[in-house]
């Protein structure tokens, strides 16, 4: 049994012949976990419910644009996205850029395209997450190492004001006993 967690794919497509071939493509070839919403409003409610790792949305949706929701949901949580559309314009494309959506096909396309990119821009994220991870990892180790040095510190300085105070002490009693000495013997 394999010990990778299946990703979560939200879909965000008003046309349900195109949401059935979009899911039995992608649950066929990502074994993901699939949610389905028609609208902008729905996608943020989802997502807020649970995250998910890839975006895919229709750029024209009947409540706002494509590009909105990636925005939004971009405010929420840095995923890849992919949109399809009908006849994207040149704004649309740039602003898509801008965002950093992974992939703008146009309808219609083969699967194959979608299905190649979703894997793409899902493996570019699951490296993107494992470098988050591990400089979490390296920033708590160094500021592990930095407590400990500082805690060894602070004992160095313990163990040193109590060895000079040990010496004052001896060259004290060396001293006095040096002093006592010479007067005795007189």
């Amino acid at each position: 049994m394999s010990t990778e967690k299946k990703h979560k794919i939200l879909i965000v497509e008003p046309d349900p012949e195109i949401v059935e071939i979009l899911v039995a493509s992608l649950s066929r070839r990502l074994d993901a976990h699939i949610t389905c919403v028609v609208d902008s409003e729905s996608a943020l409610d989802a997502d807020l419910c649970s995250t998910h790792d890839l975006i895919v949305s229709e750029l024209d949706l009947d409540d706002g644009s494509g590009v909105d929701l990636i925005e939004k949901l971009s405010m929420l949580s840095v995923r890849p996205a992919i949109l399809l559309a009908d006849e994207p314009t040149i704004e649309d494309s740039i602003d898509a850029l801008r965002l950093g959506v992974r992939d703008l096909l146009i309808k219609p396309f083969p699967v194959s395209d979608l299905l190649d990119a979703a894997e793409r821009a899902l493996r570019g994220f699951d490296v993107h997450k494992a470098h988050v991870a591990k400089y979490h990892r390296m920033r708590d180790l160094v500021r592990r190492v930095l407590r400990e040095r500082r805690e060894l510190n602070q004992r160095i300085d313990l163990i040193c004001r109590d060895v000079v105070g040990a010496q004052r002490r001896l060259m004290h009693r060396v001293f006095e006993s040096t002093e006592a000495q010479p007067s005795n013997q007189s």
